[in-house]
């Protein structure tokens, strides 16, 4: 999913996961796990740990084994927002793991573990210069959000009826707006 800040991109992977548990394309109970991708900037060992998990004694304060998000998603989704924050070598783990699903766990080389998980990427940049091409080829679909500027008048005027109408169904009360204060908000 490609579209600058608030386009609704979070919104959209969710909605994508309701649709597969209200179609019984996911398993009942299957889990929408979302990762900002962003926090661990500064930091890419660890967010390749929790991604993939790893063995007590992996590291300093690896206390006990840690079984990851791509495991902890197994069944449901995973939702990797700001995707573009990754390094190098934990996109490439990733598409490795988009192979055949197996991984490993840090710390632990022996072991191949199998997650089954339906992977859903957002970004604010340019995928093509953003990400590996190695793992740009293993996205099967890629969709534009466009920004609300880049929407038409009729959709945005639905776009603000429909949140009007949730705001009042929230308060339990009719929200009445002027056409001043509604052209305005369109605008």
């Amino acid at each position: 999913l490609c579209g600058s800040t608030g386009t609704g991109k979070s919104t959209i992977a969710y909605l994508m996961y309701e649709y597969g548990v209200n179609h019984k394309i996911l398993k009942e109970g299957a889990k929408f796990v979302h990762v900002n991708c962003s926090e661990f900037a500064n930091n890419p060992e660890l967010i390749t740990a929790n991604l993939f998990g790893y063995k007590k004694g992996a590291f300093t304060g690896a206390d006990s084994d840690n079984v990851g998000m791509i495991k902890a998603a197994d069944g449901g989704v995973l939702f990797l927002d700001e995707v573009h924050c990754l390094r190098p070598e934990c996109q490439e783990k990733l598409f490795l793991f988009m192979d055949n699903g197996n991984y490993h766990m840090l710390g632990d080389n022996e072991n191949q573990y199998h997650s089954n998980v339906l992977l859903v990427f957002a970004t604010t940049e340019d995928p093509e210069t953003a990400l590996l091409k190695t793992l740009l080829r293993r996205i099967p679909i890629r969709i534009e959000i466009p920004s609300l500027e880049e929407r038409g008048t009729r959709e945005k005027s639905q776009i603000l009826v429909e949140a009007l109408d949730l705001e009042a169904k929230k308060m339990r009360r009719e929200i009445t707006i002027s056409n001043t204060a509604f052209n305005a908000l369109l605008n």
